[in-house]
């Protein structure tokens, strides 16, 4: 392991695409909490603050649709260059109205929604490049690393963020403005040519004389004629809308109650604890363990996990059971997503990474705003129940799919097809 994370290291291009990425990592974590209690703060409503994450979701996921074959036809890394700068911009310009006394919520929900469409248009550039600056053979290994580097930029950033609300509520969101302004930067530095020699981000010749709107009807007619994606795509769509419904509820619930910011932050924080624990053994077991198997039994995992936290709102309870959630996510995405990117093809990295996040995401657009208007009517047990019956028909569906528990092991993905 220690020579294949050495020649992962010192794969070209990849220390400045880890750095750009890391950055933009930390400013999206340090912001996000800081989102949520800027809109209640503003509005005075859960529903307000709900809706407020769910139009921002829906265009990020909107725009997304289209900006997987924009960026494969595109130089990726002045992409995320771009996507930086917009961040630097959007964020730096809450934190000075903040400073001004001159924010409202309309005004921010119209950054919040025009910042994340254009993160969901351009944002495909970082994963797209990904595949083409390291060999397959260290893929499992990159994204285990990554899902350990997101946990713990996410542990940190809910409790940090809260703090820097606390302190004072411009604050995380000029950091946050920072932290992409290094990410831009470092960009820069990423080489542009993958092993064959090939700018990233260009097309061949026939796929640039067939347009945008082929390339596009080629990223999808690719993903939805292989029934194991297709299922996959109906799994993860119901398990983000159960596991990001709680996280919203939870939060909401909180903040209604008037917790201390510092303590809801740490729900997130302990949530990420986990997946930092989680990515640790996905590290050591993505490439040993059938996938399949594994996947199933992580879907039942999820599912007791959210049962003690659906029949108390004891705070302590509350941070426990729901910190285990994110145990086997980094499993998830280092063993299913990464036998789907080591089987799609190179030029059409940034296509599928659209045709897998917008399907998985699509329900869950809906999850703040649902969580805000379930709260007042079923309250915070009956709205916890709702999203674990979600998460239990999830777990039936993934048990009962031949073509996802029928997934082997990394070492057999050369000889194993995507169907």
């Amino acid at each position: 392991m220690k020579s294949e994370m050495k020649s992962l290291w010192q794969s070209a291009g990849y220390v400045p695409w880890f750095t750009a990425d890391t950055a933009s990592a930390a400013g999206s974590a340090l912001r996000t909490l800081a989102i949520s209690l800027l809109g209640y703060a503003v509005s005075g409503s859960t529903v307000a603050a709900g809706w407020l994450g769910t139009a921002s979701m829906i265009a990020q996921q909107v725009a997304s649709v289209f900006g997987g074959t924009f960026v494969d036809r595109h130089d990726r890394k002045r992409l995320i260059v771009a996507n930086a700068v917009i961040g630097v911009l959007a964020w730096g310009a809450i934190a000075v109205l903040l400073l001004c006394d001159a924010l409202s919520f309309p005004i921010l929900l119209l950054i919040a929604v025009l910042a994340s469409g254009i993160n969901g248009f351009l944002g495909s550039a970082t994963d797209a490049l990904l595949r083409s600056i390291i060999d397959i053979r260290y893929y499992p290994k990159a994204r285990s690393l990554n899902e350990g580097r997101d946990a713990t930029i996410t542990m940190a950033g809910g409790p940090i963020g809260g703090f820097l609300y606390s302190v004072a509520p411009w604050l995380p969101f000029l950091v946050s403005a920072c932290m992409y302004a290094v990410a831009g930067v470092a960009a820069t530095g990423i080489r542009e040519h993958d092993s064959d020699n090939r700018r990233i981000g260009k097309t061949d010749g026939d796929a640039a004389k067939g347009g945008f709107f082929r390339d596009f009807l080629e990223g999808w007619s690719w993903s939805l004629h292989r029934k194991t994606l297709v299922v996959v795509l109906i799994v993860a769509a119901l398990l983000n809308f159960g596991v990001n419904g709680i996280q919203y509820a939870i939060q909401l619930h909180l903040v209604s109650c008037g917790t201390n910011a510092t303590s809801i932050g740490f729900i997130s924080g302990g949530i990420s604890l986990m997946m930092l624990v989680g990515s640790l053994l996905a590290g050591k077991l993505s490439d040993r363990v059938p996938v399949g198997s594994t996947v199933c039994v992580a879907y039942l995992f999820i599912c007791l996990c959210v049962l003690p936290v659906a029949l108390t709102d004891n705070y302590w309870v509350m941070l426990v059971a729901n910190s285990f959630v994110g145990l086997p996510f980094p499993l998830f995405n280092a063993m299913l997503l990464g036998f789907i990117f080591a089987k799609s093809p190179m030029n059409m990295q940034g296509r599928i990474t659209v045709t897998l996040t917008v399907p998985a995401q699509v329900l869950s657009m809906f999850c703040s705003a649902v969580a805000g208007s379930l709260l007042p009517v079923l309250g915070f047990h009956g709205t916890m129940l709702v999203f674990l019956a979600i998460l239990v028909a999830s777990a039936v569906l993934v048990m009962c799919s031949r073509s996802i528990r029928g997934i082997p092991k990394a070492s057999q993905w050369k000889s194993a097809a995507l169907r």
